[in-house]
């Protein structure tokens, strides 16, 4: 799920073999929340991040309230955790939580309805230098119509932590299928 049409392109390049829907996430995520057995969700993070945070006394700083549409998702998918899996992903906020984190892992907080085992990883790039070259599987500056290609690689989930939560989720999921077969 992507709003940016010109960002869901490059990410439906980049994984050809996954459907990329372009539009307002947190409406489909209420008109198709029933369909899914496993919801990922990682919303905007540029008003909860620290570096916000730590450019306040700066000349050019420009106050923001922080978007907590954030909560509203984790709410709403902890309202119904009993019809699937989920997962919301942000980095870790300037502020205490509002509500507690399942685990965090390198700089991002996950919140969820299974067990995540907190694990270490490399980093995936130093974050202050991020640069088009950093995903050495793709080269998105084949896109031009992306303006800030340096936030959509920086968007990019690790892949040793997307594996790991899949992974435990399909522990839970087989648990689960196990204890209701017996």
């Amino acid at each position: 799920m992507e709003y940016d049409k010109n960002i869901a392109e490059a990410y439906a390049k980049r994984y050809p073999n996954d459907t990329v829907v372009v539009g307002d996430a947190k409406q489909y995520l209420l008109d198709h929340y029933k369909e899914f057995d496993f919801i990922w969700a990682s919303p905007p993070c540029q008003t909860h991040t620290r570096i916000l945070f730590s450019q306040r006394d700066r000349d050019v700083y420009k106050p923001k309230y922080p978007d907590l549409s954030l909560y509203e998702i984790i709410l709403f998918l902890e309202l119904h955790k009993n019809k699937f899996y989920y997962v919301v992903e942000n980095v870790k906020p300037y502020y205490k939580p509002l509500v507690k984190p399942t685990v965090e892992i390198d700089r991002h907080l996950y919140w969820s309805n299974f067990n995540i085992s907190p694990i270490e990883v490399e980093k995936m790039y130093n974050i202050d230098k991020v640069t088009c070259s950093s995903l050495k599987d793709f080269d998105i500056k084949q896109f031009k119509g992306i303006k800030n290609k340096r936030q959509v690689i920086r968007n990019q989930v690790n892949y040793e932590i997307g594996l790991h939560i899949l992974n435990c989720v399909l522990l839970q999921m087989k648990s689960n299928y196990d204890k209701e077969n017996k």
